[in-house]
C-alpha cells in the first residue's frame, strides 16, 4: 500500500496527526494478509474535516476475487450510503453484518472495527466486506417455500369448507396435521378409513396418539420420511410425511397414503403362480432323467456298440432338455444363463465321452446372457449336438484334444461358436452329403426354431461351427 497516497489524503480531507496518520499507514501494510486469509475487499477509511462522511485511504483483496473492478481508493463513503461506517465513527462501536449494496452494484455485508489511538480516540475504521449474493438467493427459496407450505394448508382448508370437488380428483387418502398434531384437515377417503378404524370423525383429534405410536411431530416425520407400510383393518396402506414449515420452523405437516391391498394381494398370487410353475419345471425335469434312466437300463441290454452309440446320443439330448427345466426350477424368473447353460451340458458330456488314456482340454467363455424359455430348450439341444459332434468327430482321435465354446451377443445378435482341433472334415461343409442326425438336428432347430444361420468350416488347423441366432428383443422369429 503507498503510504505516500494516505498521507496526501489525509492532509487534504482529515484532522488527523500525524502520529494518528502513522497508526493508519502501519494497518495498511497489514490488510493485504487479512484479506487473503478471509477471502474478502478490506478498507481503511478516515473520518473528514466535516466529522460526518469518511473518506477511503486502503484497499486489499483477494488474487483474482474482489467486489470492485477498480481502485476506490481516495473516493468518499457517505454517511448515506454507509450508514455502518458513519456508526463505528461516530460511537466507536464495532458494526457486524450491516448489509448494503457496493459501488458496484452487488449485496454485500459490512463489518466495520473502530482504529484508535494511543488516547483511544477514533481515528478511522477498518472495513470487511463480503459478497451475500448466494445468501440472498437461499432466503428467498426459503421465503418461497414458507409461503408455499402455508398456502398448501390453506388451501386445503378452504377447498374443505366451501365443498369442493378437489377431493375427488385426489387418489391418496390425505392428513394435514398442525404443529401439535391435530388434525386440521382431512379429505373424503381419509376421513372415511379414520372413522371405520376409531369410531369417532378425524378433525380435531390427535393424530399421533390415534393413529402412530409416536410422541412428537418430529419422530412422525422421521418415521414416515420414506414411505412405511401399515396394515388397518386388514387392509394394506403405505403412508408418508411431508413437513410444513412457516417462516422457518416446523407448522404441521402433510400426511399421504394410498391403499396398496390389491397390490399386495396380486404380488401373492404371482408368487404362487412362480411357485406352481418351479414346481412344474422340477418335475418335467424329474421326469425326463427317468427317461434317460430308462434309456440307460436298455443301452445296457445291448451288446452292439453301435447300437449303444446311439442311445447314449438320446440320453445326452434329454439331459440336455432336462439341464434347462432344472435352471428354471431353481430360478425365480423364466430365463436361462446361456454361458451357465452351455458349462453344465459341457461338463455332463465329458463325464460320459472322454475316455481314460484322452485328455481334452473344454472349455465355455464369452458373456453372461439371459434367454426365456423358447429359446432356451431348443438351444440346448443345439449346444449338445455341437459338443458332441466335437468329442465324436472332433477331438477323438486327437491325443490332446481342444474343444472351446464361446458367446457373444452384437446388434442384436447371438453368436454361439464351437471350435476343435480335430482331423479335418470333408469341405465345403454339405449337409447333404454329411447325413448325421445331430447336424440335421442343428440345422433344423437353429433355421426353423429360432430364426437363426449355422454354419462350419476350417480355419487355421481349427474346426469351427458358428450357430447365430437373433436376440428376443431384435424381432426374430420366436
Amino acid at each position: 500500500m503507498n503510504s505516500e497516497t494516505i498521507r496526501e489524503l489525509c492532509k487534504e480531507y482529515t484532522n488527523l496527526s500525524q502520529a494518528d496518520v502513522e497508526i493508519l499507514e502501519a494497518m495498511a501494510l497489514q490488510i493485504p494478509y487479512t484479506s487473503e486469509l478471509t477471502g474478502t475487499d478490506i478498507f481503511i477509511d478516515a473520518p473528514l474535516k466535516d466529522g460526518v462522511d469518511a473518506v477511503v485511504l486502503a484497499w486489499a483483496c483477494p488474487k483474482n476475487h474482489s467486489l470492485y473492478g477498480h481502485s476506490v481508493v481516495g473516493e468518499f463513503a457517505y454517511a448515506t450510503s454507509e450508514p455502518a461506517v458513519y456508526r463505528t465513527i461516530q460511537t466507536g462501536m464495532t458494526s457486524r453484518n450491516v448489509r448494503g449494496v457496493s459501488q458496484e452494484g452487488i449485496p454485500i455485508a459490512q463489518t466495520v472495527v473502530a482504529i484508535r489511538n494511543i488516547k483511544d480516540n477514533v481515528i478511522g475504521t477498518l472495513i470487511m466486506e463480503r459478497d451475500i449474493s448466494e445468501e440472498l438467493r437461499q432466503e428467498e427459496q426459503v421465503e418461497f417455500l414458507t409461503q408455499t407450505a402455508e398456502r398448501l394448508s390453506n388451501t386445503l382448508m378452504y377447498l374443505s369448507m366451501t365443498g369442493s370437488q378437489f377431493e375427488s380428483w385426489v387418489g391418496n387418502g390425505i392428513f394435514v396435521l398442525n404443529k401439535l398434531s391435530k388434525i386440521t384437515y382431512v379429505n373424503k377417503k381419509a376421513a372415511d378409513i379414520y372413522k371405520e378404524y376409531h369410531g369417532f370423525e378425524a378433525l380435531g383429534q390427535d393424530f399421533l396418539f390415534s393413529m402412530f405410536n409416536c410422541s412428537t411431530l418430529n419422530e412422525l416425520l422421521d418415521n414416515l420420511e420414506n414411505p412405511v407400510e401399515f396394515c388397518i383393518l386388514h387392509k394394506s396402506y403405505l403412508f408418508e410425511a411431508y413437513p410444513l414449515v412457516t417462516y422457518g420452523d416446523l407448522s404441521g405437516c402433510v400426511i399421504s397414503f394410498r391403499d396398496i391391498t390389491d397390490l399386495r394381494k396380486k404380488e401373492k398370487e404371482l408368487s404362487a403362480k412362480s411357485t406352481v410353475i418351479k414346481e412344474i419345471h422340477h418335475r418335467v425335469k424329474n421326469n425326463l432323467q427317468t427317461v434317460a434312466a430308462l434309456l440307460r437300463l436298455q443301452m445296457r441290454r445291448s451288446d452292439l456298440d453301435v447300437i449303444k452309440t446311439e442311445f447314449l446320443a438320446s440320453i445326452n439330448r434329454i439331459i440336455s432338455i432336462a439341464m434347462v427345466h432344472d435352471v428354471f426350477a431353481c430360478q425365480n424368473c423364466d430365463s436361462v444363463d446361456l454361458r451357465e447353460l452351455s458349462q453344465r451340458i459341457l461338463c455332463s458330456l465329458l463325464e460320459c465321452s472322454l475316455s481314460p488314456e484322452q485328455s481334452i482340454e473344454a472349455q465355455v467363455e464369452g458373456q453372461t446372457l439371459h434367454l426365456p424359455s423358447i429359446q432356451a430348450v431348443p438351444l440346448a439341444l443345439v449346444i449338445n449336438e455341437l459338443l458332441t459332434n466335437s468329442f465324436k468327430h472332433g477331438v477323438r482321435y486327437v491325443e490332446k484334444g481342444v474343444i472351446l465354446l464361446s458367446i457373444t451377443e452384437k446388434r442384436g445378435t447371438i453368436c454361439i461358436t464351437v471350435r476343435d482341433n480335430g482331423p479335418e472334415p470333408d469341405l465345403p461343409f454339405d449337409p447333404v452329403k454329411q447325413r448325421r442326425l445331430g447336424l440335421q438336428i442343428v440345422d433344423s432347430l437353429v433355421g426353423d426354431q429360432l430364426g437363426g444361420e449355422f454354419k462350419m468350416e476350417r480355419i487355421a488347423g481349427m474346426t469351427i461351427v458358428t450357430v447365430s441366432i437373433p436376440t428376443p428383443s431384435s424381432g426374430g422369429q420366436l
